[in-house]
């Protein structure tokens, strides 16, 4: 068991979902819940203290390299120093074997630019470079977007669209998208029109949200939904 800060790695025992064997990786076991003091970046992820935390949310199989979510894999009770070891590699190159893993089995391009994103944040977390991951995302995301069958929140993807393109000095692309954020995204205004004047202003620089608007977004009670909705 690994304790970093308040946040628990327990090594696990899981099966492949494709192969059926059996191995050990690193699972969150324990997490913090989001408080008005936690660091979150303006592109709604929570900073972590170590890249591992992140890495610790994808397991590789090695016996036949699937890669993908932790949760797509069935928990085993073998203790896992019985079992082979998860294969070492850097923590966010285990987000570019799972985006490999989800090109192979045509995963939609939604889940490669979520892969994209958190392997870009767990670069930027291990103090590695981070630019080919942000572009990465930003292709994903664009397809996702352009398929009008998909029926998700479209206007929350839009704002993580801006942003993406607001970080990579895509200025006028970023204020487009933001433009495109509705009231049913979930996304305060204040939030919004923030990040639009940093596009405006040409600055690319990631941002640290506000304590009220993390609690506004992360820390819901009926008041703060009624609040996001009478911003509109």
């Amino acid at each position: 068991m690994q304790v970093i800060e308040e946040f628990t790695l327990r090594q696990t025992t899981m099966v492949c979902t494709v192969c059926n064997s059996m191995f050990s990786t690193p699972c969150l076991a324990t997490m913090p819940n989001i408080t008005r003091d936690t660091v979150v970046e303006a592109d709604l992820h929570r900073v972590l203290p170590d890249p591992a935390i992140r890495a610790a949310l994808i397991a590789m199989c090695p016996a036949c390299g699937y890669t993908w979510w932790v949760t797509a894999f069935r928990t085993h009770l073998f203790r896992p120093e019985l079992v082979p070891p998860a294969p070492l590699v850097e923590h966010p190159k285990k987000f570019a074997h799972a985006v490999l893993t989800g090109r192979q089995n045509q995963a939609h391009s939604l889940d490669l630019a979520l892969l994209a994103l958190n392997g870009c944040w767990c670069a930027r977390e291990a103090s590695m470079p981070h630019d080919r991951w942000l572009d990465l995302s930003g292709q994903e995301l664009e397809r996702a977007l352009k398929d009008y069958a998909w029926e998700g929140n479209r206007g929350y993807y839009h704002y993580v669209m801006g942003e993406i393109y607001r970080q990579v000095k895509a200025f006028k692309d970023a204020v487009r998208c933001f433009n495109m954020v509705g009231r049913n995204a979930g996304i305060p205004r204040e939030l919004v029109e923030r990040q639009k004047v940093q596009a405006i202003a040409g600055d690319p620089a990631p941002a640290i949200l506000p304590p009220h608007l993390v609690e506004l977004m992360f820390c819901p009670t009926p008041r703060a939904e009624a609040t996001i909705l009478s911003e509109e």
